[in-house]
Parts: structure tokens; C-alpha cells; sequence
């Protein structure tokens, strides 16, 4: 999922990409879709760069504001290779909860922090609060009671890790590599 921006420096690169190498008609609303910014923003940067002449604004008969770049044409993307935060996302694996497209069972993970701490957030692919759980619930059995009651509290998180794990949107985002 692409992050929403603001920065006209990216809005103009993004502008740039789509007309070289698009054959899409440039409007506000294609813009504000390709570079992930709203309508508004993007019509402030197509009407900055009309007013400095470097691209040049045209109304159909339909009303519809096209912008057109002189000389335009289709070019090859070049190829950067992965980006830093795709190549990192990539070495992350699924969580064992999802392999081999199954849902993430809330049952399990909560019978698996029973026996084990900070297992049922592992199986929902939480590392590091697996980690924490587990550390905080064997110091809080150094005084008998707390240690029961955080135990109680990691369970009821790994279940509700693992049904957070189920949404659709976790999905997806774990599918491309943002979550």
C-alpha cells in the first residue's frame, strides 16, 4: 500500500513517471490516484507547473481539464532494482499462522501462550512481543500472583493477535509487504 504524500518534489516525480511512461491522459484525478496524494494536491502541482509554462492545460467540450506535455513519449522504466523497504520486506517471513493459506486460529494461539508464554503471539508472527510476554510473565512468576495475572492478559493478547491476523486489510497488507 502506498503512502499518502504532500511533498510536491514527490507529486512532480510521480507526475514525471506517468507521462513517460504511461499512455494514460494526465488529469488531476489520474495524478492524485498514481502519486498517492489527494485531488486537491495534485491540481495545485498540474496548475503550478501550467502557470511556470512547463506543461499546458486543456478543456474538452465535456469540461474535462487535460494536461499535456509537449513532446511526450512513451519511455522504458528504468530498472532500480528492489527499493531498501521492499528488499526488507521480502527477507520477513509469514507468520507460521498464515503458511499455507490457512486463517490464523485465536483457539491455538491462546492454548499455545497457556503452555508457553509468548508462544500464541509467535504463531501470529509477533516476535517481538512474543518476547516481551515471555520475559515479563516468567519475572512476574518470581511473585506468584502477578506472573498469573500477566499470563491471563498474554493469552487473551495472542488470541487477539491472531484474530486481528485474519482481516482482510492484515492480509492484504502482508501480502505486500507493509505491515
Amino acid at each position: 500500500m502506498m503512502q499518502r504524500t504532500n511533498d510536491v518534489g514527490v507529486i512532480e516525480h510521480r507526475l514525471l513517471e506517468l507521462a513517460y511512461t504511461t499512455d494514460a491522459r494526465i488529469t488531476a484525478p489520474v495524478l492524485a490516484y498514481y502519486a498517492g496524494c489527494s485531488i486537491e494536491g495534485a491540481e495545485k502541482v498540474l496548475d503550478n507547473l501550467v502557470a511556470r509554462e512547463r506543461i499546458a492545460m486543456e478543456i474538452g467540450d465535456d469540461g474535462t481539464i487535460e494536461y499535456v506535455i509537449a513532446d511526450r513519449q512513451k519511455l522504458k522504466p528504468r530498472d532500480e532494482g528492489p527499493s531498501p523497504q521492499r528488499a526488507l520486506a521480502n527477507i520477513q517471513p509469514a507468520p507460521i499462522a498464515l503458511r499455507h493459506n490457512r486463517e490464523a486460529n485465536p483457539g491455538l494461539a491462546a492454548v499455545l501462550s497457556v503452555f508457553m508464554p509468548g508462544a500464541g503471539q509467535l504463531y501470529a508472527g509477533r516476535m517481538v512481543g512474543a518476547l516481551l510476554w515471555f520475559l515479563a510473565v516468567s519475572a512476574g512468576y518470581y511473585l506468584v500472583l502477578p506472573g498469573l495475572i500477566l499470563h491471563v492478559f498474554c493469552v487473551v493478547s495472542a488470541a487477539s493477535s491472531a484474530h486481528r491476523l485474519n482481516s482482510a486489510l492484515a492480509r492484504l497488507q502482508l501480502r505486500h509487504g507493509t505491515l
